[in-house]
């Protein structure tokens, strides 16, 4: 069953690296821009796809609430999608 929750978060996560790939600038927390924060996501997202879990904390915190997926897109139906994913993984 878990792989079919990381199956589904790699794809959501996927359109979440689109979305923020039309951003830039901007600031929240670490990242000083949309640019930034987009290449982490990246690296994080190959990782997670080569079967690194340990990357989940990075992904957890970037896509809780008022955090920085919020800060950069705010696309809160994708965002809340891949957090919840993410809180099913961490229990």
């Amino acid at each position: 069953m878990e792989w079919i929750i990381i199956k589904l978060l790699i794809s959501d996560l996927k359109k979440a690296q689109k979305i923020l790939a039309e951003y830039s600038g901007g600031y929240s927390g670490e990242y000083f821009s949309a640019e930034d924060f987009h290449k982490n996501l990246v690296d994080r997202i190959e990782k997670l796809q080569n079967g690194d879990r340990s990357v989940i904390d990075d992904l957890w915190l970037w896509f809780a609430p008022t955090c920085q997926w919020d800060d950069f897109v705010g696309d809160v139906e994708v965002g809340n999608r891949i957090f919840k994913r993410l809180n099913k993984l961490k229990k």
